[in-house]
């Protein structure tokens, strides 16, 4: 076989590639997300603390293990809980929870609730919500720190995000990533113009250099927008990606009826000027019957393989921790999708057959 019909060859296996991806990104851009056949993959512990309800999914992947923070209930106290996993699908969870609300009279003797996690090279750093029933009555943001994980050291200047103008009715499920100089906050909240009974809420925006000092926004960043939209009721819990050039945020949302909620997307160049997706939601509750029916929110997403978004579900009064994945291949125009490992290996391939070609070329030039 000649040289030339070698590399068309070559080249129209990598062409094929690139259409199967190109097939794969249009199936994604649809908001066709797969939900895993066997969810919930964390459900409530019959008999423990979290006997009633696991929520709330914060996940992290270190290369080797998946960890899972959550929130759990029973008969009326919350903590926040942990689990980890070899494949971020069958989860073992830590015996107790991780995190409680404070003494009486501290700011977060009420509840406790995620929040987010990472770790900064040498320890995890946890933003988490909570409130007491006369300070902060409508939520603020504390800090706490851990080397493993599972052993938490509350800031002893907590909180570190309180209430304002913006906020003043309501602060929660604050998320953070850290930039090269900067922690960057989405959360929760509620304006003082809203009254006490609002259901409506806008996701929120803050800036720091430490992680502890705060500089809110002006202004929301993501708000419900048109009446007839799925997400014309609230919008909360948003997680958040970045690919070096844009921001990507999964986030919850609720029509006006205030109920059944869905999981959305959007995108940002700077973190507050959001586009919604017109695939939205791409996530919606389950047929009848099944587990997540009456709604879907609070997503996570770890890049492995692609993407996975954790979520929670519930139905009839339970709820549990489900798992959807998006098509290989998952983009949208504004932000970059992971290398297809195939695909790479196709064009690592070509790559070396033409430098050996070229070398067999040159020894043949030689010894002529």
């Amino acid at each position: 076989m000649s040289l030339r019909i070698k590399v068309a060859l070559i080249f129209s296996v990598v062409l094929l590639g690139m259409s199967i991806g190109l097939l794969s990104r249009a199936f994604a851009d649809e908001g066709q997300w797969m939900k895993y056949t066997g969810n919930p993959i964390l459900a409530p512990t019959p008999g423990r603390w979290d006997a009633d309800f696991t929520t709330i999914p914060r996940v992290l992947f270190d290369g080797k293990t998946y960890r899972m923070w959550y929130v759990g209930g029973r008969s009326g106290t919350t903590g926040i809980g942990y689990a980890n996993s070899t494949d971020g699908i069958i989860w073992k969870k830590y015996s107790d929870p991780v995190l409680l609300p404070g003494p009486q009279g501290a700011w977060d003797s009420s509840q406790v609730g995620l929040g987010s996690v990472i770790w900064n090279g040498t320890l995890f750093l946890m933003w988490y919500s909570g409130s007491s029933p006369v300070t902060y009555v409508n939520g603020a943001v504390g800090l706490a720190m851990s080397l493993d994980g599972i052993s938490w050291i509350k800031y002893s200047g907590n909180p570190v995000l309180k209430p304002s103008a913006i906020d003043q009715r309501y602060i929660a499920s604050p998320f953070v990533i850290r930039l090269i100089q900067t922690y960057n906050m989405w959360y929760t909240g509620k304006s003082a113009s809203d009254s006490q009974s609002s259901q409506i809420s806008r996701i929120l925006y803050a800036t720091s250099f430490d992680g502890i000092t705060w500089t809110k926004w002006p202004s929301a960043v993501l708000t419900p927008t048109n009446p007839n939209s799925w997400d014309s009721g609230s919008v909360f819990s948003p997680a958040i990606l970045y690919d070096g050039t844009n921001f990507g945020m999964w986030y919850s949302g609720l029509n006006q009826s205030y109920m059944n909620p869905g999981i959305g997307f959007a995108t940002a160049p700077d973190g507050a000027t959001w586009t919604k997706s017109s695939a939205n939601p791409i996530l919606r509750p389950g047929s009848p019957g099944s587990w997540d029916s009456a709604g879907v929110e609070q997503p996570s997403i770890v890049t492995v393989n692609g993407y996975m978004l954790y979520y929670d579900g519930f139905s009839n009064g339970a709820w549990g921790i489900g798992l959807a994945r998006a098509p290989q291949g998952f983009a949208v125009p504004e932000f970059s999708v992971p290398t297809s490992p195939l695909l790479l290996g196709i064009m690592v391939c070509v790559v070396i057959f033409l430098v050996n070609s070229r070398r067999i070329g040159t020894l043949r030039g030689t010894r002529t």
